[in-house]
């Protein structure tokens, strides 16, 4: 049998773009040089004392109990994390879960992924209705397809033709709101999915509750209209990283096919720890058996996947809960900075709402990206950060996304890379 290797390399270049850049700090760092890495949402905040206490807790309980602690679990998690998160969930965001909506998975990026695995899955080809001729047999295409809102993470992508799924980008306004005409005019009969991310990576915008309050009843008309809901996946890692006046409103309370998605990677800047929730709105697979359906063929996904989230950081959550976060007034101080820094060199941007990141397009100096990245990567200091077209392709070919979660001396290092090419 032959490996289809190019289907291997199609897959893998679909994600490698930002992997690559990190790679890239690693080669330069082993040359000696001292690159400024602004590629990737690395939180370095560190979590609050009272993440530490409860770990400290529960390592001491796993050590001195009569039982081993550390063995299998429900696929779906603790029953009394998933009782807690769906609890806070509830007053949260003002939707009545219970504990069987809600599921703890290895991070938000392991939610997306049983979430997208679940609802784009499709035989291979499914009889279809006779053509204009006629003619019996006759197979249509039942290729689901999933919208995302440009510019946006990379992953999203990556996921979602993991399924054999198509996509279809809708891109955002100008300034970076939810172009609802466009949104409409894109829903189509095959489409089963809608991706939004608020706080958005990479551009930080916030989405407001009359913007998804309109897009809820836009949604609303097109399953009358088609007969079917397009769910909506609503990835919100940075939900609790909101800066000013601005707040986090959530789709989820407007609209009930929505899956919300979210981790303590941001929040807790627990990144590395991989533990993260979704939760399903009660009303999404209405009826006792259309529920225990959905539920069944989620745990099925995650199990095929990781089977579960971590079992110590379970507990931890178990005693800390899902409020407790990073001060967010840092990262916007870091983000205001280096804001600060672009504006006066030429870089066109909006300052970000939430998130971590810039999101801006570069002096008309340069011809391209290809030439700005030449001058960024040159001398003993490379400035990293990710391409604009890893978020949707050619329409973003003249904008960058840079990283503010990076202590603010790696910002001034940026500043001064910046300033000393650009002068």
């Amino acid at each position: 049998m032959n490996v289809d290797f190019e289907h291997l390399r199609e897959f893998y270049a679909r994600g490698a773009s930002v992997r690559e850049i990190f790679n890239l700090g690693v080669r330069y760092r082993a040359e000696g040089r001292k690159p400024i890495d602004l590629s990737i949402g690395n939180p370095d905040v560190k979590p609050p004392p009272a993440y530490y206490r409860a770990l400290r807790e529960v390592v001491k309980e796993c050590e001195h109990s009569s039982e081993n602690l550390h063995r299998y679990m429900p696929n779906a998690g603790f029953p009394e994390v998933r009782r807690r998160v769906a609890a806070e969930l509830a007053v949260e965001l003002d939707v009545p879960f219970e504990p069987r909506h809600v599921m703890i998975t290895a991070g938000a990026a392991n939610a997306l992924d049983i979430v997208i695995a679940t609802l784009l899955w499709r035989r291979e080809q499914e009889p279809g209705v006779a053509g204009k001729a006629g003619e019996a047999g006759e197979q249509r295409d039942t290729t689901p397809e999933a919208l995302l809102v440009a510019p946006y993470f990379p992953e999203y992508e990556t996921l979602i033709r993991g399924q054999h799924a198509r996509c279809r980008a809708v891109a955002a306004t100008a300034d970076y709101r939810l172009d609802l005409e466009a949104i409409e005019a894109a829903i189509g009969p095959a489409t089963r999915l809608l991706v939004l991310n608020s706080p958005n990576n990479p551009t930080g915008a916030v989405y407001t509750a009359e913007e998804l309050s309109a897009l809820a009843d836009l949604l609303i008309r097109k399953r009358d209209e088609l007969g079917t809901a397009v769910v909506v996946l609503e990835d919100s890692p940075y939900h609790r990283i909101v800066f000013g006046e601005h707040q986090f409103a959530p789709m989820v309370k407007h609209y009930p096919y929505t899956v919300f998605v979210s981790s303590l990677s941001k929040s807790l800047g627990l990144a590395g720890e991989r533990i993260g929730y979704l939760a399903a709105h009660p009303q999404l697979a209405a009826g006792e058996e259309s529920s225990a359906v959905f539920s069944a063929a989620l745990s099925a996904a995650l199990r095929m996947r990781v089977v579960n989230a971590p079992a110590l950081q379970q507990r931890v959550l178990a005693r800390i809960g899902i409020g407790p976060h990073v001060d967010p007034r840092e990262y916007e101080r870091r983000a205001v900075a280096l804001g600060q820094i672009l504006a006066p060199l030429g870089f066109r941007f909006a300052y970000p709402q939430g998130g971590f990141y810039l999101f801006a397009e570069i002096p008309e100096r340069f011809q391209d990206e290809n030439e700005f990245r030449a001058v960024m990567h040159a001398g003993e200091d490379p400035l990293l950060y990710v391409p604009g077209t890893v978020f949707g392709g050619e329409a973003y070919r003249r904008s960058v996304r840079l990283s503010a979660c990076v202590p603010e001396a790696e910002i001034q290092r940026a500043g001064a890379k910046l300033s000393s090419a650009l002068a």
